[in-house]
């Protein structure tokens, strides 16, 4: 297992790697208080990429790459954000009267107020 040294190198592995293999991508890191190192490791079992760095500046861009992960993750585009006031034309919106009018109150049980 070799450690990268640009930092530019090891983010477009780690995508590369998660994209080819998201289902057995694993993501770990690693934090010696008593080094003050940060380990970072993303692997899919026969490849492994690490990152190791003492510099605070670096965990900025951890924080991206970490975010970045996640989006992908969670199967989100960075680039375009929803648009919460036009919907989507693929879904169709129903509203129904019982759904659009306050609820009936139910009797409440329990300790008295």
């Amino acid at each position: 297992m070799v450690y990268f040294e640009n930092w530019q190198d090891y983010e477009k592995a780690v995508e590369d790697l998660y994209v080819a293999a998201p289902v057995r991508c694993r993501y770990l890191v690693k934090y010696r208080h008593c080094d003050g190192k940060l380990v970072l490791k993303v692997t899919d079992g026969p490849t492994c990429l690490k990152y190791r760095t003492e510099r605070l500046p670096d965990l900025k861009k951890f924080d991206r790459l970490n975010r970045i992960l996640m989006d992908k993750m969670q199967q989100r585009k960075l680039a375009s954000p929803p648009n919460p006031t036009s919907p989507d034309p693929g879904v169709a919106v129903t509203v129904s009267a019982a759904a659009s009018g306050p609820a009936p109150s139910a009797k409440r049980r329990g300790k008295k107020r």
